[in-house]
């Protein structure tokens, strides 16, 4: 069961073939009988996703969400105290400082399953 506040009301007609949705206000919530008007309260999330059997209507008569506002903060130039900066430029290391080839190990001992196989009859 949803536990989110109902914001639309659906109301249908069955020999009609038709289903119809509309906004609900506390007011309408507190007088409506679902079984007599056979309205159903549902959360803003549910009406949207409503949907019908195949050969009905819905008319959809709630009024359109309203869109979020969104405040975009104003670019600056200017870094703030103690900011990082995005990227640091690269330099190159100094001859002495880049990295020397690895000397070349000796190869390592055979491993036990190696060994078990040499020490294997072939066929």
């Amino acid at each position: 069961m949803c536990t989110e506040t109902a914001t639309a009301g659906l109301g249908y007609d069955v020999p009609g073939t038709r289903a119809w949705l509309y906004d609900l206000d506390a007011a309408t919530i507190a007088g409506t009988s679902r079984q007599r008007d056979m309205i159903m309260p549902l959360c803003r999330a549910h009406a949207d996703r409503i949907k019908v059997p195949v050969g009905w209507v819905l008319d959809d008569q709630r009024a359109p969400a309203p869109e979020p506002v969104v405040a975009r903060p104003e670019p600056s130039t200017v870094a703030a105290d103690g900011a990082e900066p995005l990227f640091r430029p690269r330099s190159r290391p100094e001859p002495a400082e880049m990295s020397q080839p690895e000397p070349e190990r000796e190869p390592a001992a055979p491993s036990l399953l190696e060994r078990a196989f040499r020490a294997a009859p072939s066929r």
